[in-house]
């Protein structure tokens, strides 16, 4: 089966990952996500602000002021805005404009991501994705960040076909069985759930250096994405029939594709495991291991995207049986940008 593989823009009324925690600081932070110029600072009294790189004066980026007290100080004319987009000083202590303010964003701290809603709608934080690994003292987090020069739809086609890890990830993730093992795939409530459980294949190289597994394992990947582009991996593998629960989490893997344009991603993951969590070594090899993985799926999609802008009548995708969760993801936020556009458009023509 074929399908066009237009541009598709961004749902607004959602949650993006924007950075790390350690990241936000009282120096400000400039970060684009969804074609929008952004800047995160960190007040004296710990809470994150984000609000337009702009500064309404005389466009300016804010980010290249600095941070005062919990307002952010732009560095032109040293314009002061508060965390909710008011602006609290003017020099000379001239008076405030009416209105004169700049766009701000609410903003959550959880599960070690600084989440941050562009959407017109009020935030909800119902619609977070749940990655309470990342943050519970049972489990090692073991994050990174990459730049990707890609769609981020690319990169969730990525992460939902791990077809790919056999011929992509020779000396990490690859293994045997992927291929050879239907994904079986559901979706409902706007969720996609797919999974692969292989039994009595060949040992991949990661399982081989963390767990010592050397000879035939059994080996599930269980995945669940939620729009806009959450996904959270359960990867995992035991001795080839051995009694350990399958299913049974030996790490998972959250992923966070965050568009910062049409065509590039802030790509911020995390590989959380619940056993020998103090073993520095083994967070290093994981670390190192997963880091390697995803620089070369960043190779991959970054050439794909190429080729795709490269190509003047326009790219169409043909589509396998192990395409099914990234195509039902696809069709899912089509329709999501479709709605949401269709309201905005009914919202302004009601105002007119």
């Amino acid at each position: 089966m074929s399908a066009q593989a237009g541009s598709v823009k961004f749902l607004r009324n959602q949650w993006y990952v924007a950075a790390f925690p350690s990241e936000v600081t009282d120096k400000p932070l400039a970060r684009t996500i969804c074609n929008e110029p952004l800047v995160l600072f960190r007040g004296e009294d710990g809470k994150v602000g984000v609000v337009s790189d702009r500064c309404p004066h005389r466009q300016a980026p804010l980010s290249s002021g600095d941070v005062i007290g919990n307002d952010i100080r732009c560095g032109y004319h040293g314009i002061a805005f508060r965390r909710d987009g008011a602006c609290a000083h003017v020099p000379g202590d001239l008076p405030i404009p009416r209105n004169f303010r700049v766009a701000s964003y609410p903003v959550i701290e959880k599960h070690g991501f600084v989440y941050i809603w562009l959407g017109e709608k009020e935030a909800d934080p119902a619609l977070l994705p749940d990655y309470f690994e990342n943050g519970d003292p049972a489990w090692k987090g073991v994050p990174g960040y990459l730049h990707i020069k890609a769609n981020y739809q690319l990169m969730v086609d990525n992460i939902l076909d791990l077809t790919h890890v056999v011929f992509v990830h020779k000396t990490t993730l690859a293994g045997g069985g992927v291929t050879e093992t239907p994904l079986e795939v559901e979706v409902s409530d706007d969720r996609v759930r797919a999974h692969r459980i292989m039994f009595n294949v060949d040992t991949a190289p990661i399982y081989r250096a963390a767990r010592g597994y050397n000879d035939k394992i059994d080996r599930w990947q269980i995945f669940e994405w939620q729009p806009p582009m959450f996904c959270k991996v359960t990867l995992g593998a035991r001795p080839a029939g051995a009694e350990t629960p399958l299913r049974e989490p030996v790490h998972v893997v959250v992923n966070s594709f965050t568009p910062e344009t049409d065509n590039t991603v802030h790509y911020f993951w995390s590989t959380a495991r619940n056993w020998a969590i103090d073993d520095e070594k083994v967070t290093e090899l994981y670390r190192s291991m997963i880091d390697m993985a995803f620089r070369e799926d960043a190779a991959i999609t970054a050439r794909q995207q190429e080729l795709i802008d490269s190509n003047p009548a326009g790219p169409v995708f043909v589509n396998f049986a192990f395409d099914r969760a990234g195509q039902s993801a696809r069709r899912i936020l089509n329709r999501m940008i479709a709605e949401e556009e269709a309201a905005r458009r009914q919202a302004q023509a009601a105002a007119e």
